[in-house]
C-alpha cells in the first residue's frame, strides 16, 4: 500500500506514484494532492473517505469532487467511486453534489455482497 501526501517531498511523491503505476502498490491512499493530474490506467476504484468541502463558500467542493472521482474509469474502463457517508452533514453534502451534477448517486446496501458488482455494471 502506498501513501502520498502534500507534506512529502516531490521526489518521494514521484517514487510512490511510479510504484503504483508499475503495480508494486495495489492501493494508493492520498490526500487532495492527487485529486488532479494523475493519469493511471489501472485505477478502478476511488473511495472518498471525506467528501470535499469548500469552507469559504460553506458547500461541497464540486470541482474537487469531480476531479477525485474522475481518477477512476479512465481510458474506456469501468470504474467505481464510493462515498463514505457517516452522518447528516456528509449525507447533506452528498445530496448537494448529486443535485449539482444532476446525476443520481446510488446507495449501496452494506448487507448485499453483490451490490458493488451490480453498481459497476451500471452507467
Amino acid at each position: 500500500m502506498g501513501l502520498l501526501t502534500g507534506e512529502m517531498e516531490t521526489e518521494q511523491r514521484v517514487a510512490v506514484l511510479d510504484r503504483f503505476r508499475a503495480g508494486k502498490e495495489k492501493v494508493l491512499i492520498t490526500t487532495n494532492v492527487m485529486a488532479r493530474g494523475i493519469d493511471v490506467e489501472q485505477v478502478t476504484v476511488v473511495v472518498n473517505y471525506d467528501l470535499p468541502y469548500d469552507v469559504n463558500f460553506h458547500r461541497p467542493d464540486f470541482e474537487t469532487y469531480l476531479h477525485r472521482i474522475g481518477r477512476t474509469g479512465r481510458f474506456g474502463k469501468t470504474g467505481l467511486a464510493l462515498n463514505l457517508v457517516d452522518g447528516q452533514r456528509s449525507y447533506h453534502n452528498m445530496l448537494e453534489i448529486e443535485r449539482h451534477f444532476e446525476r443520481p448517486i446510488q446507495e449501496l446496501q452494506v448487507d448485499d455482497p453483490d451490490a458493488i458488482e451490480r453498481a459497476v455494471g451500471e452507467d
